[in-house]
């Protein structure tokens, strides 16, 4: 073998592999032209979606390629969905090559999937009386998105119940029933006028004061009532009447009212030396237990103009009573604004303290002092008041005291020897209405008032309680 032939073969083969590479460049240039001229491609794992509203969206995927490669980290996403409102979104999923933008769009749609609330007022099942139609008590509907719509709730009315439905904007619907049982089990009512006792003289006429009857169903069946029971007014004692109602449906309901014939009182003279003792604005805890306890001691009878101080106090006017005072009747609450804005006012105060009375005595009190007095003036805030008060009083009647003598206990008099004095001055030849009080912490009235009962005695006059036939002593009306 020569030189040359040696440095041939290998010259050959040199050009073979030059002309391999050169193949290969050509081909990755050719590729490299290719490529650069294809489009990218965005392809989404999901198409267009449904979520429920304030519903969190979750991404289902997507991916790009570029021929053979995998340029998803290339993409940007652009998500205008807002699941707390209802309505159809775009996600855009883009891809930005020499200034031109290839993208896709996923739709997603917000949806309202939650029915409205209907809530009933008034009872479910609903009892109706069997001769009358059920009375609408109300109803609320609210939805989760739309806010109140009970406006648009459709009721439909069936014998045994009504039903009510209602659909938002989204077309989701709610029903809810509410049953309607006919029936009657609520027994009537019997008010009786003038309360469940009455009191008269020996020999007097009982005038029935008058009823009334309602049903819940029937209406006013007062001329339904039956009453049972007589009084024989020319005998001392207790009698009683019973009142007896029934309705369609036959619940029935009865009430008794006492009637006490009282003996006849003898008649008081009008010139004579009497004495009447008279406490206003209690009973208090510790002026009243000692003033009874003096009066007991004295065989002394007065009479109280009581106030609404609260049950614990109660006892005491049950004592009164028991010990054969007379418990007459000054208000409930005192409060001279209230009372006198009207005459409603008033005996709407002084029936609060009378049913209390009623209720711890058994006797219905008939004699009243206005607070005040009948002169007072403080009332002028409601022009004439006290001249209606006077005027109805007696219509309605009650016996109203006031007093011609003021032991000024409750104002100028600040010692028991100024209480004394007061009384024992202004005593005369005459019926002696005296004005004191027994609220708490009087200790002047208290500390006077044996001293005023032993002058008294000594000097002929005799001590009684007011009663229906004490001849009434009246202030001049001032209003």
């Amino acid at each position: 073998m020569n030189i040359r032939s040696k440095y041939g073969d290998y010259m050959n083969r040199s050009e073979k592999w030059l002309l391999i590479i050169s193949i290969l460049l050509l081909i990755i240039d050719f590729g490299i032209i290719i490529l650069s001229n294809l489009t990218p491609k965005i392809i989404l794992n999901k198409g267009d979606m449904k979520i429920a509203l304030n519903e969190i969206y979750k991404e289902p995927g997507y991916h790009a390629f570029k021929g053979y490669f995998d340029i998803t980290d290339q993409i940007k996403i652009t998500n205008k969905v807002n699941n707390k409102k209802t309505g159809t979104y775009t996600i855009t999923y883009s891809i930005k090559e020499k200034k031109k933008e290839y993208k896709i769009i996923r739709h997603i749609t917000v949806e309202d999937r939650i029915e409205p609330n209907i809530e009933l007022k008034g009872q479910n099942p609903a009892i109706v009386c069997p001769n009358k139609e059920y009375e609408e008590e109300g109803f609320l509907s609210i939805d989760n998105y739309d806010g109140d719509i009970t406006k648009q709730v459709l009721i439909t009315k069936e014998k045994d119940f009504i039903l009510y439905s209602v659909s938002d904007k989204a077309g989701n619907k709610k029903e809810i029933k509410r049953k309607i049982e006919y029936q009657d089990t609520v027994a009537p009512t019997i008010t009786l006028t003038g309360g469940n006792a009455y009191s008269l003289y020996q020999g007097g006429t009982y005038k029935e004061p008058g009823y009334q009857a309602t049903d819940n169903c029937n209406g006013d069946i007062t001329n339904q009532v039956k009453i049972i029971g007589n009084v024989n007014t020319n005998k001392v004692g207790s009698y009683q009447l019973t009142y007896e109602v029934t309705d369609e449906a036959g619940n029935s309901v009865s009430t008794s009212r006492s009637i006490i014939v009282m003996p006849k009182p003898k008649p008081k003279p009008t010139n004579g030396k009497v004495i009447y003792l008279t406490f206003d604005d209690g009973p208090s805890a510790n002026i009243t237990p000692a003033l009874l306890d003096i009066l007991k001691e004295e065989n002394v009878k007065a009479t109280f103009f009581v106030l609404n101080h609260g049950s614990n106090l109660d006892y005491l006017i049950q004592r009164e009573h028991n010990e054969g005072h007379t418990v007459a009747l000054h208000g409930s609450s005192h409060n001279y604004r209230y009372i006198y804005s009207s005459s409603e006012a008033f005996w709407t105060d002084l029936s609060i303290i009378e049913q209390k009375v009623k209720s711890l005595t058994g006797v219905k009190p008939t004699i009243i002092r206005f607070p005040g007095g009948g002169s007072n003036t403080v009332s002028r805030f409601t022009p004439g008041i006290m001249s209606t008060l006077a005027r109805e009083a007696k219509e309605k009647g009650y016996h109203y005291f006031d007093w011609n003598i003021g032991s000024g206990d409750s104002g100028e008099a600040r010692t028991a020897e100024q209480v004394y004095q007061n009384v024992i001055n202004g005593l005369g030849n005459k019926n002696n209405v005296i004005l004191m009080h027994d609220f708490s912490g009087n200790y002047k009235t208290l500390n006077a008032i044996k001293n005023i009962i032993h002058y008294g005695k000594q000097n002929g006059y005799t001590f009684e309680r007011i009663t229906n036939a004490t001849p009434e002593i009246h202030h001049r009306v001032a209003n």
